[in-house]
């Protein structure tokens, strides 16, 4: 068994299911149920819709009432170690791509954990860890799919499953196919066999050995992307051989 990973129960997502008709962010209101109560690993906060809907550094995500899917999944790895927190990134974008791929056609990940389809993105995932000494110590994975909204004023780059395929999806039979693909990704990483969820994300990263144009703080390069660190880093090799990696936020996709 690698290094850093230990054996664990088995998990099951959505016992128990929380529905609720609107809430500034799921994130925020499964963060307060940890806070408050000892809340049971698993747990799915299901929102119809979000006032605050919460993005990457501080982004926003904005959502159709009542017509996407938003929720957050409670997670306990207290076997993990910080340094390996990307893990949990890797797994539920994994499960998120299988189910666009079951529902919709073939997708990509989008570094870090952005989901594309057709070249545009469906959904996002914002993963908040608390940590003890060196261990995660409790996860709240907040996700947002798009799903029957038909438009996204100001956003080009966005499309919904609904969009892509003409069909109608029946909101409450994606979530269950989303908890249960996610759980089928999580299994390795609880049962201490994560050898298999980073060769699964790489498969389906985005510009994965393909040359493309970024920019870093030294302005606009030609780099090609050929692997992710052990802690979520992205590693591009340049024209020139130079290898270098980077953190979120420190380089930006042309």
């Amino acid at each position: 068994m690698p290094a850093n990973f230990t054996n664990s129960k088995p998990l099951k997502l959505g016992e128990p299911l929380i529905k609720l008709e609107s809430v500034d962010s799921t994130n925020n209101y499964a963060t307060n149920l940890l806070r408050t109560e000892n809340a049971q690993e698993g747990t799915v906060i299901l929102a119809g819709y979000q006032t605050l809907g919460k993005g990457q550094a501080g982004n926003t995500w904005e959502s159709e009432k009542n017509r996407n899917l938003l929720f957050s999944i409670i997670l306990k790895p207290d076997f993990l170690k910080a340094e390996r927190q990307f893990y949990l990134s890797m797994c539920i974008s994994n499960g998120l791509a299988a189910l666009i791929e079951k529902t919709a056609g073939r997708s990509m990940i989008k570094w870090p954990n952005d989901i594309l389809l057709n070249g545009k993105k469906v959904a996002g995932i914002l993963i908040e860890n608390t940590i003890m000494k060196d261990m995660i110590h409790t996860t709240v994975a907040g996700i947002g799919l798009n799903v029957n909204q038909k438009s996204f004023e100001g956003l080009q780059e966005a499309v919904s499953l609904s969009v892509a395929t003409g069909r109608e999806y029946e909101l409450s039979d994606l979530l269950n196919d989303a908890l249960e693909l996610i759980s089928n990704e999580l299994e390795p990483l609880y049962m201490g066999n994560p050898g298999v969820i980073k060769t699964t994300y790489l498969n389906r990263l985005y510009r994965l050995n393909e040359w493309a144009r970024y920019t870093d703080d030294a302005g606009m390069f030609e780099g090609r992307i050929t692997d992710v660190g052990s802690s979520g880093e992205l590693i591009i090799a340049r024209h020139n051989g130079e290898i270098r990696q980077y953190g979120f936020k420190e380089i930006r996709f042309l």
